[in-house]
């Protein structure tokens, strides 16, 4: 019995060593990490500030990641719309848990914003994948109030062991700039061919219209919205336009949404359809910088505008008010 308590309290002084080192490892790491601009990696965390204010900010997935991931992009999304952005979007399929991580992260860093534009994408009320399993946790740095957060939402085990183990590899050590400038790739008509289109749309439902998966994930959004009207930021949600037409998951989303209108005054616009021409992208759902420009200048800078002239003062009673 009294060897087994030594070997236990061995074990607990080598975890607790190993801990100390590793999080030693970790804070010298990020001391000497260099100061990235939102075209110069994935991460968020790492170019999120403190106590800023932004004329807006944005959450979605990759098609909404690109409005700054490309440098040009992100000099034409704010010179369009007329003030400064903060884009939390993710890559590949960025889903509404991890887009509320991140959105209640940015307010208890201090950040504010004049408004809020969600680009959703109905695919991601409808996967696991995209919400429980997404590929964040591998290049965001170790932050414990961020851990703690994803841990006490009851995150998957697995995807909090990454989230550390992965800062212990080399892509996350030896990492560097990973700029991009813009894209100038186009497509035309003759890439619009109805196989590629059909398998696309298909890879976006690879659990189909899973309705448990719809109820658990509209909460998230759900939180979202109370949040933004705890804090009186409008919010405008926009469906993004691609050229795969409207999802399969359209139909019971949009009805969804226009019901939770009725509880929270966000401005709701639907835009799958409203960029036809494949000159705008570089694969079938996905904006070249050209696309960009034109979806700004066009499609976004109105709303946001007048979110921000319309509701961007006064108490959140009152710009409810406005909206209705």
């Amino acid at each position: 019995m009294r060897d087994f308590a030594k070997l236990t309290l061995r074990l607990i002084l080598l975890l607790g060593i190993n801990a100390v080192l590793g999080w030693a490892v970790l804070c010298v790491h990020e001391a000497v990490l260099p100061d990235y601009a939102p075209w110069e990696t994935d991460s968020r965390l790492l170019i999120m500030p403190e106590n800023t204010y932004f004329g807006a900010a944005f959450l979605g997935t990759s098609h909404a990641y690109l409005f700054s991931r490309f440098k040009k992009n992100h000099a034409i999304t704010e010179s369009e719309l007329g003030c400064t952005v903060f884009n939390m979007a993710l890559p590949t399929g960025g889903g509404v848990r991890p887009a509320r991580f991140y959105f209640e992260t940015f307010l208890a860093r201090g950040n504010r914003c004049d408004v809020l534009v969600y680009f959703l994408d109905p695919f991601v009320f409808f996967a696991t994948g995209p919400n429980d399993g997404h590929k964040f946790v591998w290049f965001e740095p170790f932050r414990l109030r961020f851990f703690l957060r994803l841990a006490l939402d009851s995150y998957p085990h697995a995807q909090l062991i990454d989230y550390v183990r992965s800062k212990f590899g080399p892509d996350w050590l030896f990492q560097h700039y990973e700029p991009l400038i813009e894209h100038t790739g186009r497509l035309t008509p003759a890439d619009l061919d109805p196989g590629r289109i059909r398998m696309r749309r298909d890879s976006l439902y690879y659990q189909g219209l899973s309705d448990a998966n719809f109820r658990r994930y509209r909460r998230d959004f759900t939180r979202i919205a109370r949040r933004c009207e705890e804090e009186g930021i409008p919010l405008v949600v926009i469906i993004p336009p691609t050229l795969l037409g409207p999802e399969a998951g359209a139909g019971p989303v949009i009805a969804w949404l226009k019901q939770k209108q009725a509880r929270f005054p966000f401005i709701f616009q639907d835009d799958v359809d409203v960029m036809p021409e494949p000159r705008y992208y570089y694969n079938l759902d996905h904006l070249n910088t050209k696309g960009v420009r034109y979806f700004m200048r066009h499609h976004v800078a109105t709303v946001v505008k007048d979110a921000r002239q319309g509701m961007g003062t006064g108490d959140a009673a009152s710009r409810a008010l406005v909206h209705d």
